[in-house]
This record gives structure tokens, C-alpha cells and sequence, in this order.
């Protein structure tokens, strides 16, 4: 440590990473991405125009999050993923729309905005000084990830420390909780991003981490009304990263890329967390099948390595769990200097090769065994499904779709038949970037696709942003009717509805 920071003093504030990207500036055309990574005004309220129909049936509330802050101080976040999180919100109500933005009020945006300059390290970007980055692990959350709507609560989680509650009807910041409610013992020491509700019963269930060597894996189970039902915990057999995971309304399946971490270079400062981790193929992906109730021992199962942003749906057939999600042969759009995901940061080029394919993990419980097949191929992300069929037997899945030979960013939206791999889709056009659908249920039917399909759009021709709702039923035929904001709106990840 003390070597480190003696050579501080001859290399520059943000030390440098051996990799140069050779990259060029986007195209004309394309140039208008740029705005996924351009911030706009905290606490936007607006009544914006509506081209098309507003269902009758659509009341309620989409609430979206994701990184709404890129630079302080003339400093610039590293990648995409970057930034501190912003929930929008698109309220509907008798065929009429409210827009509202507002940043959560974490204890890190808090102190930086006092600062007018970025303080802490996040998960791909330093702080300015080489002295605020030992270590350069991410300890202040940005809860920039999922918005999730439970019991009266919107919490909006990150991957660093326990979720933020804000309330739902004012987007006001009431400060960082612990899911469990106040004096819960044992719990992760840092949450998930992602959740899961399920279909049938409304459990919810939450993963998290704790410790570092070993780390510990955490499920925690919250009955519809919020009390602890169980809470297990079991060592990371690894340690590698993951960032969603599977539920079958019976067990959780872990899926733990092939990522081990470097620990060195960044508890001395030299790089970022993600930066530290390596994608290392040839030692294949680890499932880790866990009993929430610890009645039954976890089980390790290895199927070939495919890196996963986030599971479809996951279910039981007697001894045999289907578990479906987005794979990439690689992560090339996350990982290296020339990742998409950093380049658009500064408007270059950069690699995004490998598609995210709809693929099925098939796990043999009784012979210990698992294979992965492909369902549909394709490049989508952001899948979605009915809310009432989460860890149960399923068609329908919904996802963003584009084309992986033009962008990774997508331009559609799909719906696929997961029996079949079939799948229908519609797209907007090549200067055009289309985000994660939220399913909204038609509350007078519990047919699989009945109910819309809302998704943030981004223009390219104008640079503007709109919300485009789709009938899940008829996805081909393009939104039924498009709300249209005067202004874009930044890379958001995730959303949920809450009906009225």
C-alpha cells in the first residue's frame, strides 16, 4: 500500500489500464446513442401528449430506474452501467398520463452533490483522487438498478449495502432499509439487484452476499405480506460474480459465471472492481441449486460457460428444473476497453459480438446432472414475462430485440413462444433504441398475454424519448398508443408496474 501510493505521486489521478482501445468515432447516424449517457433535470413533472388510444383498463403506475447522473466536475463515469439512479415515473389514469423524474437520495448522491465532485468508487469508475480509491471497492450504493413496488414501499435496489425506500406516490427518499423490516438478524450485507415474486403464492425472494473470504450466498424468503418465512445461507463455492438468478417456487438455482476476481491491483487502487474480474471460459459456469428452507442440501452442477444478465423463468417438473435466460457466449459488450458498454461513453465504436440468445439450463435433480440448450436464437435481453406465471410452468417470454451485426443496442420488441422458439416481434427502425418491456396484467383475465407490454423508446431522428404500449396479445401489429416526452431520456435498466 505504501508502494502504491508513493508511485501515485508520478502517475496521473486515474491510473491507467494496460489495454488501448482502438476505436473511432460513431457515425453520423448513430452519433444520437450518445444520449443514452446524457443526464436530464431531477423532478420533471409533466402531462406529455399521447399519439394513439390509451387503453381504458391501464391505470397505474411504470416506475423505471436507472443511472440519470454521468459526470461531476467535469469527471466522466467509465461505462453504461455507471451512474446514480434515477426513478421515472409514468402514472395513467383515465386515459391520461403524468411524467416525473426524481433522483433517490442515496448517502453517496447526497455527499457529492454537496461536493460538486464524485467521491466514491462504483463498480467500473474510480473516484478522482487515488487516495478516495483505497480500496476501489464499491461500498456507497447508487441504487440505480430495479424499481420494485411492494406493500406501500417502492424500493430501489443496487448491488452495494441494502435498498433505498422511496415512497410511491411522491418519489420522496425515506432512506436505506433492510427488506425484513427493522432489527432483522443475519442478513445478506448486501442485496441483489434482482428479486423475485412469485405467480402463485406472492413470496417474495431476495438474494444477497456477505463476507469476503469465504463469501457467503444468501436467500431470504418474504411472504406476501412481508414477514420472514426463511432465510438460508451457504459459502459461494466460488466466489465469481452473478447478477440475477433463478426461482422455481421451490428452490433458487445460482448461476456463477466464470469471473474470478484479482483482488490485488484493486485494494491497492489501480482498478475498478469490474476491471479486476477476468472472463475464464474453459472452467465452465457453476449452478448452485439451494432450499430456501435448508432442508435439503445444496447442489453443484457445471454446465458450460454462457455469461447471464438476467433469467426468463424458472420452474419444476417433478425432479427436473427449466430454468430459461438471456446467455452470451461471451460478455465482450461488458468486459475490456473497446466493450460497447465504455465506448458510448465517449461516442466511439467499440466490440459487442456475441448475441444474448434465449437458452434453457435443464437440471436433472435425481441424476445430478444439467445441459444447456438453445431456445430461440436471436439477440434479445431484458426479458419479461406475466407476472402470474414467475416460477411456474410458462409460454410466453418478452424481450427487446435487435440486431447484433448493427448494434447491441436493440430496436424491437419480441415475444416468444418458449414451447416452440418461435417468436413474433416489431420493430422500430434502425435509429431507434428500445428498452426493457414491463408487463401491465389486465386485471379481468389471467390469460398469459393478457395485458400490455410498456417500453421506454428512444428516437434517433428527433432525439426524444416516448413510452410505447404494446397488447402483449398482438406484439407484430406495433404500440396501440405512444406517450411523447419533449426530451430523451438516459439509459434506464429496470422497471415494474403498480396497478391502481
Amino acid at each position: 500500500m505504501l508502494g502504491a501510493s508513493a508511485a501515485s505521486t508520478f502517475v496521473p489521478t486515474r491510473s491507467a489500464l494496460p489495454e488501448t482501445p482502438r476505436t473511432w468515432p460513431l457515425p453520423a447516424n448513430e452519433r444520437w446513442l450518445t444520449r443514452l449517457v446524457e443526464a436530464i433535470p431531477d423532478r420533471i413533472d409533466s402531462a406529455p401528449a399521447v399519439e394513439g388510444m390509451l387503453p381504458d383498463e391501464l391505470s397505474g403506475t411504470l416506475y423505471r430506474n436507472g443511472p440519470g447522473l454521468f459526470e461531476r466536475g467535469g469527471y466522466r463515469k467509465s461505462t453504461i452501467v455507471d451512474g446514480d439512479g434515477m426513478i421515472r415515473a409514468f402514472t395513467f389514469s383515465n386515459r391520461r398520463v403524468r411524467f416525473r423524474t426524481r433522483f433517490v437520495s442515496t448517502e453517496k448522491f447526497t455527499r457529492e452533490d454537496q461536493a460538486a465532485r464524485f467521491l466514491f468508487p462504483t463498480w467500473t469508475t474510480p473516484a478522482p483522487g487515488y487516495f478516495d480509491n483505497l480500496p476501489e471497492i464499491p461500498t456507497k450504493s447508487q441504487a440505480g438498478v430495479t424499481a420494485v413496488a411492494k406493500s406501500g414501499v417502492l424500493y430501489a435496489f443496487d448491488e452495494v449495502g441494502k435498498p433505498y425506500a422511496l415512497d410511491p406516490d411522491t418519489l420522496t427518499t425515506t432512506g436505506q432499509v433492510d427488506p425484513r423490516g427493522l432489527g432483522a438478524e443475519s442478513s445478506p450485507r448486501a442485496y441483489k439487484a434482482h428479486t423475485k415474486t412469485d405467480g402463485e403464492t406472492g413470496q417474495w425472494v431476495l438474494t444477497g452476499t456477505s463476507g469476503r473470504a469465504p463469501q457467503r450466498l444468501h436467500v431470504v424468503v418474504l411472504d406476501a405480506q412481508g414477514a420472514t418465512q426463511s432465510h438460508f445461507y451457504t459459502p459461494n463455492p466460488r466466489g465469481d460474480y452473478f447478477h440475477d438468478f433463478f426461482w422455481t417456487g421451490r428452490h433458487v438455482v445460482f448461476h456463477l459465471h466464470p469471473t474470478p476476481l484479482s483482488p490485488l491491483p484493486m485494494l491497492i487502487g489501480l482498478r475498478t472492481y469490474v476491471d479486476s474480474l477476468s472472463w475464464r471460459p474453459e472452467r465452465g459456469s457453476l449452478l448452485l441449486v439451494v432450499d430456501p428452507t435448508g432442508s435439503e442440501r445444496p447442489i453443484m452442477l457445471e454446465v458450460p460457460a454462457t455469461w447471464m444478465w438476467h433469467s426468463v423463468n424458472a420452474y419444476e417438473c417433478g425432479k427436473t428444473i427449466i430454468a430459461d435466460f438471456i446467455g452470451y457466449d461471451a460478455p465482450d459488450h461488458f468486459f475490456g476497453h473497446q466493450a460497447v458498454f465504455r465506448t458510448i461513453m465517449t461516442g466511439q465504436t467499440g466490440v459487442a459480438a456475441s448475441p444474448g440468445q434465449l437458452r434453457r439450463i435443464i437440471l436433472d435433480l435425481s441424476r445430478r446432472a444439467a445441459r444447456l440448450e438453445t431456445v430461440a436464437s436471436a439477440h434479445f435481453e431484458f426479458p419479461t414475462t406475466h407476472p402470474r406465471v414467475q416460477g411456474h410452468v410458462y409460454r410466453f417470454g418478452y424481450c427487446a430485440i435487435g440486431d447484433i451485426a448493427r448494434s447491441w443496442f436493440h430496436d424491437g420488441v419480441a415475444k416468444v413462444d418458449v414451447e416452440s422458439g418461435t417468436y413474433e416481434e416489431f420493430r422500430f427502425g434502425k435509429q431507434t433504441y428500445v428498452g426493457e418491456p414491463v408487463f401491465a396484467p389486465r386485471v379481468d383475465s389471467h390469460s398469459e398475454d393478457a395485458g400490455w407490454l410498456l417500453c421506454e423508446v428512444l428516437d434517433g431522428r428527433t432525439e426524444r424519448s416516448g413510452l410505447a404500449i404494446f397488447d402483449a396479445r398482438n406484439v407484430r401489429f406495433g404500440p396501440v398508443a405512444t406517450v411523447k416526452l419533449g426530451h430523451h431520456l438516459p439509459f434506464s435498466f429496470h422497471g415494474c408496474w403498480r396497478a391502481t
